[in-house]
C-alpha cells in the first residue's frame, strides 16, 4: 500500500490530534493522522485532564505559555458548547499546601503577574471551596485559580477525532509508522507497516517514541519519558463542584498528588520519584504499551494518600481502583519542544510537554498549524519552544533525566 497526504501527523494523542484538527481548520485539504494503536490510548489517555494557567507554578513559563493556556481552556469550553461531551468543568484549580515548606511555595502564586486572579486562601476557605472534601486541618492553606478547569481525556479524544473526521481528515489507527523517508535534507514521507506515505510535510507527535523515529537520521530531541500512573476510584460521594486539586506536603516525603472528581469518585495520581519512574531510560526501543508497568509508584502515591486522609477523608474510604499508565516527557527547562526539526526541511515536532499536554495541546496545535500554513501564528510565536535551544548540550535521555531530576530536587527544597 502506498499513498500521499499534504501533511502526515504521526501520533494520535492530544497534541497530534490538535495539529491535525487545526491544519484542517486552516484550509489544508488532505491531512492524514497515523496512530500505532488507537487514538488517546497511550499517555494522553492516562492524563489527569487538568486545564489551567500553569505559568503560576513554573518559573520558566512566560506570556507564550499563558496565551496557549487560555486558548486550551477556551478550546475545551467550545467543544462542550458545540455538543461534544468532554466533562468540561471550570471549577478552578486549588493548589493546597499541607506543611510549612509547601505553604512557602504557594506564596509565589499569589497575584502572579501572569495570572493576577490566582490568590491565597486559608484553610477555612479551602474547606468551603471543596465542599468539605478537604477539611480545615491545622496547617492547611492554598492558592486558588478561578480560571482552572478539567476534562476527561477519553472523551476529549473521541470529540477531537469526530471533529477531524467531520472536516475531512483521514485517521488511520493501528497503522504504525516504522520510519521517516528523508531525501537529502528534506522529508519526503513516512514508512508504515502497510506501505509508504509520501508527503512534503510531516509532524512528529509520537510522545515518548519521537526519538526512536529520529535516531536513524542523527537527530535527538532533548526530552526524557518518565512513567506515571492515573488512578480512578469507585463513586465516593465526591461533589461535582470539586476544584482540580494539586496537593503538596501530605507527608514529609510525599509526592505531589493531583486530584479531581470523576463520576462521584476520585481521579488522582502523583509525581513520584521512585521505581518505575526511570525504567525507560537508555532503551533503544521502548515498549509499545505500558499495561504491565510495575505499580511501585502507585503504592507510593497510596502511602501519600493515606497520610492525607486525616484532612481528606475520601482517601480513607475507597476500596476499588482502576489504573492507567503513561510516559509524559520532560525537558531540562520545563518548556515544551515545538517547531521545525533542525537539518530536515519539512519535518516538525511537538514533544516534551512536562505533563502539560492536555492544557497546551490545542494551543500548540494551532500555533504549529498556523506556522505550516501561513508562516506565523497570531496566537503566539514558536521561538520559546524551538527544538535546538539547548545547542547540543544534551545528547541522551539519561543526560536529560539528570537535569530534570536535579531541578525537581531543587524545587522540592525551595
Amino acid at each position: 500500500m502506498s499513498d500521499h497526504a499534504d501533511v502526515v501527523v504521526v501520533g494520535g494523542g492530544v497534541q497530534g490530534a490538535a495539529v491535525a484538527l487545526h491544519l484542517l481548520e486552516a484550509g489544508v485539504r488532505d491531512v492524514l493522522l497515523l496512530e500505532r494503536d488507537e487514538p488517546f490510548e497511550a499517555t494522553s489517555g492516562a492524563g489527569a485532564g487538568f486545564v489551567g494557567i500553569w505559568a503560576v507554578a513554573f518559573p520558566t513559563f512566560g506570556k507564550e505559555e499563558v496565551a496557549v493556556e487560555h486558548y486550551g481552556i477556551n478550546f475545551y469550553r467550545r467543544l462542550q458548547e458545540q455538543g461534544y461531551d468532554v466533562d468540561f468543568a471550570q471549577n478552578g484549580f486549588l493548589f493546597v499546601g499541607a506543611n510549612e515548606e509547601s505553604l512557602l511555595g504557594l506564596r509565589g502564586m499569589d497575584r502572579h503577574p501572569l495570572d493576577p486572579d490566582t490568590h491565597l486562601v486559608d484553610g477555612k476557605r479551602v474547606e468551603e471551596l471543596t465542599d468539605g472534601v478537604i477539611l480545615a486541618d491545622e496547617g492547611i492553606a492554598g492558592a486558588y485559580q478561578p480560571a482552572g478547569a478539567h476534562v476527561y481525556t477519553k472523551k476529549v479524544g473521541a470529540a477531537m477525532i469526530a471533529r477531524i473526521s467531520a472536516l475531512g481528515g483521514r485517521i488511520e489507527p493501528r497503522r504504525p509508522v516504522t520510519g521517516l523517508r528523508v531525501r537529502g535534507e528534506r522529508i519526503v514521507g513516512v514508512e508504515t507497516t502497510t506501505g509508504a506515505v509520501s508527503s512534503d510535510s510531516v509532524v512528529l507527535s509520537a510522545g515518548a517514541w519521537n526519538n526512536e523515529l529520529l535516531r536513524p537520521h542523527g537527530a535527538f530531541l532533548p526530552f526524557v519519558p518518565l512513567l506515571t500512573s492515573r488512578i480512578i476510584t469507585e463513586p465516593l460521594g465526591v461533589p461535582p463542584s470539586l476544584p482540580a486539586v494539586l496537593l503538596f506536603g501530605a507527608t514529609s516525603d510525599a509526592p505531589v498528588l493531583w486530584i479531581r472528581q470523576h463520576e462521584g469518585g476520585l481521579l488522582w495520581g502523583g509525581v513520584y520519584m521512585n521505581h518505575p519512574r526511570d525504567t525507560l531510560l537508555g532503551l533503544d526501543k521502548l515498549p509499545t504499551r505500558f499495561d504491565e508497568t510495575p505499580i511501585d509508584g502507585v503504592l507510593e502515591c497510596q502511602r501519600a494518600a493515606a497520610g492525607a486522609s486525616r484532612f481528606m477523608p475520601a482517601f480513607g474510604r475507597y476500596r476499588s481502583m482502576t489504573l492507567k499508565h503513561g510516559a509524559p516527557c520532560y525537558t531540562p527547562d520545563s518548556r515544551a519542544l515545538v517547531g521545525s526539526v533542525p537539518g530536515i526541511e519539512g519535518l516538525y515536532a511537538i514533544a516534551g510537554d512536562n505533563e502539560g499536554g492536555i492544557t497546551h495541546g490545542p494551543g500548540f496545535g494551532k500555533a504549529l498549524a498556523d506556522h505550516l500554513v501561513h508562516g506565523f501564528s497570531e496566537l503566539t510565536h514558536l521561538d520559546a519552544w524551538q527544538l535546538d535551544r539547548f545547542d547540543g548540550q544534551y545528547t541522551t535521555d539519561v543526560e536529560v533525566a539528570a537535569a530534570v531530576n536535579a531541578d525537581s530536587v531543587v524545587q522540592q527544597e525551595t
